[in-house]
Parts: C-alpha cells; sequence; structure tokens
C-alpha cells in the first residue's frame, strides 16, 4: 500500500500531470499522422492505446485502493487507516511543514480553510513530531466515526495542535468544535477520499412501455401528480431527516400506510422527495422498487361534484386503479383537507378505511401537530391503519449536517459562498425570522434570504453578519454581539430611561442590568427577561415599561399591553388561549405575541387574573412558551414581560410614612406579605428574573414630573414654531393641584389637558397666537391660569 501511495503522490503531482497531457498529445498527433499516410504498423497507436490502458488502470484501480484496515478495527499502526492520497503526501514528505504545506494545495483542504473564513497566509507552518500529530489525527478520526483516515483529519488535527501557540481559531472566534463541525461538513461534500464512488447502473422506473407492465391510470392523471418526475426534474438534492426516513421505509416495506405528522420546515416533504427519488430510481428493494409518488389534488377531485356520493364513486374509481397498478403511493399533503376539515368539507375517511384495512394501497399523508390532533386523533378506526412517525424539531448538531448539505444548492443558485459561521448563525437565529417554520426549514430560508441579499448586493461570501444583519432588517432588533452604537445605548440605558422616568433608581437599575445581562450573553435565551412591578397606582410602573419599549425596541408601539382584571374563569383563559377545536375561531390575546414575537408584554393588574391563568404565566416564564387552544406553540423567548400590581400598595405607602427604606429586608417582608396573603404563589414569585417595588412619590418627585410632562408640551408648540415658558407658579399649581394621594401622578396629565392644552388650542384657534409668537402661562391674582403673548 505505501508503494502504490507513494506513486500516486508521484503521477498525481503537477509536473507529472503536464507530462503525462503531453505525452497523450504528442502519441495522439503521430497515430493521426500514421494513420493519414498509412504507415505499418501503426507503433505510434499502439503506444497510445497502452498510455490509455494504463491511465484507465490508475483512474479505476490504483486510486481506488482502499486502506487496510478501518479506523474502528485498527488497533496497531495508524498507517494502515490512513488514505491513498494522505499516506502518498505523509510517506513522501520529510516533515510535518512540508506535509502541511503539500495538503493546503488539495482543494478539500482550500474548502476547510474558506468555510473557516481563514486565509492561507494564516496558517503557520510548524515542524512537529510526525508519530505523534497522526495519533492525534487518528483519534480525531474516531471520535467523529471517520472510516478511514484523510488529508482532512490530518490538516484539522494540526490546527488543534497549534492553537495554543498560533491562536488561529481564537482569532477568527471559532472552537474547536466549529472546527470540528467544518471537518464533517469537508468530509460530507469530499467524500471521494473516504467512499470512492462505485460505478452503478441504475434505471429511472421500468423504461420503455413502463404503463403496459402496470396498466393504465386515466383516473390517476385526472387527479393526481406525478411527484416522482417533478422531484426528479429539479435535480435538487433533498434534505431528508434519516431516522425518520427509515422509520418510513420500514413502514412502507410492511405494506403500512404513513402519517408524518411536524410543523412547517420540519422536513416533511423533503423526505417524502428523498423517498420518491430513491424507488423511481430502483435503489430501494421489494415491494419499494420502482415506485411512484402521486400527490392527491383536493381541489381538482372536487371540481365539479354536487354531492357527497358523487365523491365517494370518485374516490373509489381512482383507489380502485391505484391498486390494480402496483406501482404507486398516494401522497396526501395536509391531510385534514380530505376529512372535513372546514377549508374544502371533503371527508373520504370511510371511503379508505376498507382498502386501508386489506393493504391494497399504501398512502404517505401530512399534517401538523395541531391539525393532527384536531382531525385525525378522534378517527381512531382510520388511525389503526396508519403508522404515525413524528417529525420532531431536531438536535442543532443534526440540523447542523443538514445545513451542510443544502448549502451546496443555495451556492450555486446565488453563485455566493457559505461560511460556517454564516451557517451556524442561521441555525441559532432562525426561529427569530422564520416563525412560521421550525429547524430545518427556517434554517433553510434565512440562508436563502441572506445568500439572495449578498448576490444583489455584489458581494460573493456570506458571512455571519450578513445572516445578523437580515434578521435584523426583519424583526427591527438588535442581535448577535453588540455593536458599537448599541453597546453606547447599554452603557447609559438608565440616563435615556431617565429621560421619561422620574427617581425610582433602584426600578431603573435593575431593568438596565437585566438588559446588558441580556445582551451580553448572561440571561438564557430560551426564556423572556421578566419583572414583577409592585407599587401604589400612578408612581410610573407602567410608564417605566412603555419608556424601555421605547428606547430599547426603538418605538412604545413594540409594547403589547393585557389588562389581566380581564382574564377572570374560563373565559379568560378563552380570551388568552383562544377557542378550542370545534367551539369556534376565536383568537386569544396569544396571537399578539405570535404576531409581535419582539415585544414588551405589560401584564397590568397582574394579581386580578384568575388563579389557571397565572398558572399559565408560571410556565411561560419557566419554558418561554405556550402553546395555545389550537395547537400552536408560542414562543416568548425574545420577549421582555413586565407584570405590575398593586398589592400590597397600602403596605408600602403605610411603611415608607414611617420612614422605613425599601431595601433587601423590605423586599423579604413584602414578598412573604403577598405569599401569605395568597396573593401569589411562591412558585410564580421565584419565576421572575426581579420583583421591584415602587415607592410612593414625594413632592420633589412630583414637581420633576410636571416639568417632564410641560416639557413635553414645549416640544410640540416648538413643532409649530411657537414658543413657550411656564412660571414657577404654574408649576407649582399643577404639581398641587394635580396630584393625587390614591392615583399618584396619574391625574397631573389630565390636569395639565384640561388647564393648560385647551387654554393654549383655543388662543391658537381664535388667532392669539400665531406662528412665531412667544406665550408665557402663568397664575394670576385669582389663582387661574392664563396665557400671555409677546
Amino acid at each position: 500500500m505505501k508503494e502504490f501511495a507513494k506513486f500516486y503522490y508521484w503521477y498525481s503531482s503537477l509536473g507529472v500531470i503536464v507530462i503525462r497531457l503531453c505525452i497523450f498529445i504528442v502519441l495522439l498527433l503521430f497515430s493521426v499522422v500514421f494513420v493519414l499516410n498509412k504507415i505499418i504498423p501503426d507503433f505510434a497507436l499502439t503506444f497510445l492505446l497502452l498510455f490509455l490502458m494504463f491511465e484507465a488502470f490508475f483512474k479505476y484501480k490504483i486510486t481506488k485502493l482502499m486502506p487496510a484496515l478501518q479506523i474502528s478495527e485498527n488497533k496497531k499502526d495508524v498507517l494502515d487507516s490512513f488514505s491513498l492520497e494522505l499516506l502518498g503526501t505523509f510517506e513522501s514528505a520529510k516533515n510535518v511543514s512540508q506535509i502541511i504545506k503539500e495538503l493546503m494545495k488539495l482543494p478539500q483542504i482550500k474548502f476547510i480553510i474558506t468555510k473557516a473564513d481563514l486565509k492561507e497566509e494564516e496558517i503557520v507552518l510548524i515542524d512537529a513530531d510526525k508519530s505523534a500529530l497522526s495519533q492525534s489525527a487518528f483519534m480525531l478520526a474516531r471520535e467523529l466515526n471517520g472510516k478511514y483516515m484523510t488529508t482532512m483529519d490530518f490538516f484539522v488535527s494540526y490546527l488543534i495542535s497549534i492553537e495554543p501557540s498560533a491562536k488561529i481559531l481564537f482569532n477568527h472566534n471559532l472552537k474547536e468544535e466549529d472546527i470540528k463541525n467544518i471537518l464533517l461538513w469537508a468530509k460530507q461534500v469530499n467524500k471521494d477520499e473516504e467512499s470512492p464512488k462505485q460505478t452503478v447502473v441504475t434505471f429511472a422506473g421500468e423504461g420503455i412501455a413502463e404503463e403496459w407492465v402496470y396498466g393504465w391510470t386515466l383516473e390517476t392523471k385526472k387527479y393526481m401528480l406525478d411527484l416522482s418526475q417533478e422531484f426528479l426534474s429539479d435535480r435538487v438534492e433533498p434534505m431528508k431527516r434519516e431516522n425518520e426516513y427509515q422509520q418510513l421505509t420500514e413502514a412502507l416495506y410492511r405494506d403500512k400506510s404513513v402519517i408524518l405528522v411536524g410543523d412547517a420546515g420540519s422536513g416533511k416533504e423533503s423526505t417524502v422527495k428523498e423517498l420518491a427519488i430513491e424507488s423511481f430510481m430502483g435503489r430501494l428493494k421489494d415491494n419499494l422498487y420502482h415506485q411512484k409518488i402521486f400527490q392527491l389534488m383536493v381541489d381538482a377531485f372536487m371540481a365539479g361534484a354536487t354531492n357527497q356520493g358523487e365523491i365517494e364513486a370518485r374516490i373509489n374509481a381512482l383507489i380502485a386503479e391505484v391498486a390494480h397498478s402496483g406501482n404507486t403511493i398516494i401522497y396526501i399533503p395536509e391531510l385534514q383537507n380530505t376529512l372535513g376539515s372546514s377549508t374544502f368539507h371533503l371527508d373520504i375517511s370511510g371511503a379508505l378505511i376498507p382498502y386501508l384495512q386489506k393493504k391494497q394501497v399504501k398512502i404517505i399523508a401530512t399534517v401538523t401537530p395541531s391539525n393532527y390532533k384536531k382531525f385525525i386523533e378522534p378517527l381512531r378506526t382510520l388511525l389503526d391503519n396508519f403508522t404515525v412517525i413524528n417529525f420532531s424539531e431536531p438536535p442543532v448538531a443534526e440540523v447542523l449536517q443538514m445545513l451542510f448539505r443544502k448549502a451546496a444548492v443555495i451556492e450555486r443558485k446565488d453563485k455566493v459562498i457559505l461560511t460556517y459561521k454564516a451557517v451556524l448563525a442561521a441555525c441559532n437565529f432562525a426561529d427569530r425570522y422564520a416563525r412560521e417554520k421550525v429547524l430545518p426549514g427556517s434554517a433553510v430560508t434565512l440562508l436563502e434570504d441572506t445568500a439572495n441579499a449578498v448576490r444583489v448586493a455584489g458581494k460573493k461570501i456570506v458571512e455571519e453578519q450578513d445572516i445578523l444583519s437580515q434578521i435584523e432588517k426583519k424583526i427591527r432588533v438588535p442581535v448577535g454581539q453588540p455593536k458599537a452604537v448599541e453597546k453606547n445605548l447599554l452603557l447609559n440605558l438608565e440616563k435615556e430611561i431617565h429621560k421619561r422616568i422620574v427617581d425610582q433608581e433602584d426600578a431603573v437599575f435593575a431593568i438596565s442590568e437585566a438588559i446588558r445581562r441580556l445582551r451580553t450573553g448572561f440571561s438564557s435565551s430560551d426564556k423572556p427577561i421578566s419583572f414583577l412591578f409592585l407599587g401604589p397606582t400612578g408612581v410610573g410602573k407602567t410608564e417605566t415599561a412603555k419608556a424601555l419599549a421605547q428606547v430599547y425596541f426603538g418605538e412604545s408601539a413594540r409594547l403589547i399591553r393585557l389588562d389581566m382584571s380581564e382574564f377572570v374563569g374560563e373565559e379568560g383563559i378563552k380570551k388568552l388561549l383562544g377557542s378550542a377545536p370545534g367551539e369556534g375561531s376565536e383568537k386569544g390575546e396569544l396571537e399578539l405575541v405570535y404576531d409581535n414575537p419582539n415585544s414588551l408584554i405589560l401584564l397590568d393588574e397582574f394579581e386580578k387574573a384568575d388563579q389557571q391563568v397565572l398558572n399559565l404565566f408560571l410556565q411561560v416564564l419557566d419554558d418561554g412558551r405556550l402553546t395555545d387552544n389550537k395547537g400552536k406553540t408560542v414562543s416568548f423567548a425574545s420577549c421582555i414581560i413586565i407584570a405590575t400590581s398593586n398589592a400590597a400598595s397600602e403596605l408600602i405607602r403605610e411603611e415608607v410614612e414611617k420612614g422605613v427604606q425599601i431595601n433587601k429586608q423590605f423586599q423579604e417582608m413584602l414578598i412573604n406579605f403577598l405569599e401569605t396573603k395568597g396573593i401569589f404563589k411562591p412558585e410564580l414569585l421565584n419565576r421572575f428574573d426581579d420583583i421591584i417595588t415602587f415607592k410612593p412619590l414625594g413632592q420633589d418627585e412630583i414637581i420633576q414630573i410636571v416639568k417632564l410632562l410641560l416639557t413635553g408640551v414645549t416640544k410640540n408648540l416648538l413643532e409649530k414654531d411657537i414658543t413657550v415658558s411656564f412660571e414657577e407658579a404654574v408649576i407649582a399649581k399643577v404639581a398641587t393641584e394635580g396630584f393625587d394621594k390614591d392615583f399618584g401622578a396619574r391625574p397631573i396629565r389630565r390636569f395639565i389637558q384640561d388647564r393648560i392644552e385647551d387654554l393654549i388650542a383655543q388662543a391658537m384657534l381664535k388667532d392669539e397666537i400665531k406662528r412665531g409668537d412667544n406665550i408665557t402661562i402663568s397664575v394670576d391674582s385669582a389663582g387661574k391660569i392664563t396665557l400671555n403673548r409677546f
């Protein structure tokens, strides 16, 4: 093997390839000359044929040589598991530096460098012990379940071995796990080194006169679409789910029909596509050999039918024809459309059951989990004839392998290069971009959209930042590591919030700290940030939530406000989760969160909600998700949840008036009060990231709030080119008469509207105030607020 490997290395070198090409051209030219001049014997032609025979021997014999032992069998010499290409380089090079230098000329190694977003000049050549590095590469290949040890294993092992000193991966924000994933990607794309392609003859279908073999399918062609031909013609490799695909073929081998249950993007159709191609090309055996997949077109099937009897006659004729043909599998996407859903009002379950029980037809149907629960689960007789395969969301490692396969398709289509970090970012952030799908489909959508955007922008390489920019463009919320502008905002978040909120330092600080932890990766990405605001009415709880929505999300409209006093009893649960299946089509408030996943959710008067509703929010705070009555799961992971409560407001007011400080000891006493009185359960309180007490407003804070609100009036008038100033007496009057002990600062805004804004509005309508005027708002001797124009 070593001698063959050395010969392979020498014969495949660039210089020898040039010589081989020259020999071929010379022999070909001499052969032509000899033939044209009728020179016999034609030695040139003889040598040309001998040369071509040797080239064929080299290509189909020498290059196909496999190592003596697979990695799993090798207990002694690691060289016995070296691929031909690696062994040739290893034996011919003098040291590790030369080996790496030679390996970097290979396309599979260039692939690794490109996907890692490295540059060849960054790869430091360091001499190391060949034997030790070989052993490390062998262990790496074994860890990744490699069959043989390849050039790719050796190169990546070298990168890992020099990382402590070279810091190549560190400088590109790559970890050892990342470079191993890139290695798996490279081995997936460059399979020939580990498993050379074997020449296999396959036939698409049964060949000529195929319909004579199985019989005509006239009814089938009326109401069905030939998916086998459609899948074969698009030439795109499907992104199948290995485990689910195996379950599917095993069920079909047993002549069982199958229901594939999964959300959009879970890979149901891709798995069916893989089956269609593999079967039609003759790669499956027995009863799946050369089978066709036909999709039932429900709209065409229903067209012109006037009653249930006519529909049943059609389905009987169709099923009888398919059963007779023997080479057709029926594919029914969205099975609920044929089982009485409101979309088509078609129910063929009764007609299907006899054929399914006798195993005369095979059906592959797909359905979402919610529709399975609503339309299919109750039909026990029908369900007994199906094998149910659940397409749950796969783990990240499996999704990455699927995306690696799909990447080649996207790269060819958009003529771009996808880096590993881009694919990883798509996997990690896909749920924030394509909420209507699950992995891997959501990540594929994100990769496709970003690749298209990069191509339109005239770039060639899709990097991590391109993925993040595509997401931010859609959801208008920063993702990934904070950039300079956002870093500045995060560091000055308290200052920004205090532009709208007076005092309440503890609350503002706690919120700001939580947001900073979130954006720097110290908070769970699976659960929402959550706060419980306690305090009397009118002290700034709701206003603080609005300020945070404005500052962090960029607009106060990103706030979803739920009045929890409306969520009482069974109607309250229905209001939140929507109507149950069969009880109407009313959507719940949960739909607002689904449509606006990057929002601040304000749960006002939280203590007034029904206990069952509070239990549902216990699940939200714990798991970050909630399922509505239709079976749709809504994620709260990208939300900020703020619950406000006036519970214990009198206790807070009394204690503060006594001079008690709002500190950790006070908080513990307050929480104990809420638990003892049965207002909130301990497990619910413990789920909040922080419980914040808002203290009653003092006179100084009230004055500041008045000034803040009057500043809003000033800005409004400045936009109309009118300058206004307020005398101190006005501020004092508003603070005294607008503030209410029971309702806090809330009446102040109404007081300003009634006494000041209305006064100015009337003056503008009477043309007493015009553009360019300066006005002063003051208090006359009778205590009445007046307007003076200068």
